[in-house]
């Protein structure tokens, strides 16, 4: 049996709007001290849970990186980087956005539109990140066959896992989920028939934050 488990970056600094309304596109400053508390006490759980993965994987966005380099100290393992498991590629700029614009811009895509807009020169467009990670996750499954793995991705990704596993209608997996930062969800991919099928073991399991 092959289990995924997808792990949700800790609280970064791109996740929450600056002072002055505005909202950056790109990622350089990592996880914030409260995410950091969050990816500790992930470490904490898993080590006391006595969870050995046979791989560990991370995006190379810098919150998930971190928060891969702080459970991985404990567990004696590299990460290894996959950028196909990246959030939505923002491009190059150092951009930000006023905060009712990305609203705005996400409502659009949640009504169905934009789906190829380019919001930067560079950026990737909605329907290129979601065949990315479609492809990412697939590629994964079939690598590490029959092993036990942790991903450490993004909440967009684990979102879109529910399209790519279980076929849902991707509209419900944009309106639908709420990703908690550091939250587990865990997938198993049996055989029945010599066909593969995909099983939910748990979606948002973030109960080793209480009291964070």
């Amino acid at each position: 049996m092959t289990t995924l488990w997808l792990i949700r970056h800790g609280e970064a600094h791109v996740n929450r709007p600056s002072a002055d309304g505005t909202y950056s596109l790109f990622d350089e400053h990592g996880l914030t001290g409260r995410g950091v508390e969050q990816a500790r006490q992930l470490r904490d759980r898993i080590v006391r849970d006595g969870i050995r993965p046979d791989a560990v994987i991370a995006s190379s966005f810098p919150r998930a990186l971190q928060t891969a380099e702080i459970v991985c100290g404990a567990l004696g393992v590299e990460p290894l980087v996959d950028h196909d498991v990246q959030e939505w590629r923002p491009g190059d700029e150092r951009e930000t956005l006023a905060m009712a614009d990305a609203l705005a811009s996400w409502q659009r895509i949640l009504d169905g539109h934009d789906h190829d807009l380019r919001v930067t020169p560079t950026a990737e467009t909605h329907n290129e990140f979601l065949g990315r990670v479609d492809r990412a996750l697939l590629r994964i499954a079939e690598e590490q066959a029959d092993r036990t793995v942790l991903v450490f991705t993004h909440g967009g990704v684990i979102d879109r896992s529910f399209v790519t596993f279980l076929g849902l209608p991707p509209r419900s997996s944009l309106v639908s989920l709420r990703t908690k930062h550091t939250s587990i969800t865990e997938w198993h991919r049996t055989y029945e028939l010599d066909e593969p099928t995909w099983v939910l073991g748990r979606y948002n399991d973030a109960t080793h934050l209480s009291g964070v």
